[in-house]
């Protein structure tokens, strides 16, 4: 659900000692770095009292994907979540595309996402968002093939939020 959220640009409202604050759900999962023990944002005290969602446009169009080796195992190998917000020219007005099982957290690159506005809503552009998406991955030995992976599966997320509605 976090890759979702993320895509969808949703906020944590977190509470704690008598306060309560809004953390972007981009910033809300941490990568390991010098602590790998820290997963979020959340301090000592703090409980999750609400998601907020904002409401997408209403000419939106979104679609989740996710890749498992087996259906007995939760986990993704890669999934993607794609929002696409499509003029009546077929035109791109914005997109957002979040990766999962990729990253410590779920992975979003706004370059990509710029490179999808003002294009016309087709696998040409989607796949040269795919690329900018997965520019500088560093895979290690035993999960390389997650990188075409995850390549194939924005443009196919992608192709499908563009052609709902």
């Amino acid at each position: 659900m976090a890759v979702a959220l993320v895509a969808l640009d949703a906020r944590i409202v977190v509470r704690g000692d008598r306060r309560e604050r809004t953390i972007p759900i981009s910033a809300f999962y941490r990568l390991p770095g010098d602590t790998p023990e820290i997963e979020s944002e959340l301090k000592p005290g703090e409980l999750i009292t609400a998601v907020d969602v904002p409401t997408p446009p209403a000419q939106s169009r979104s679609h989740y994907l996710k890749v498992r080796d087996r259906n007995s195992f939760a986990f993704a190998l890669v999934s993607v979540a794609a929002v696409v917000d499509i003029g009546d020219n077929r035109r791109i007005r914005d997109a957002r595309i979040a990766l999962g099982g990729v990253a410590h957290k779920p992975w979003r690159i706004p370059a990509a996402e710029e490179a999808l506005r003002g294009r016309e809503a087709a696998e040409p552009a989607f796949r040269e968002a795919a690329e900018i998406l997965m520019k500088g991955s560093k895979p290690y030995r035993y999960n390389g093939f997650k990188v075409e992976l995850a390549r194939r599966c924005t443009v196919r997320a992608l192709l499908a939020a563009s052609e709902r509605g």
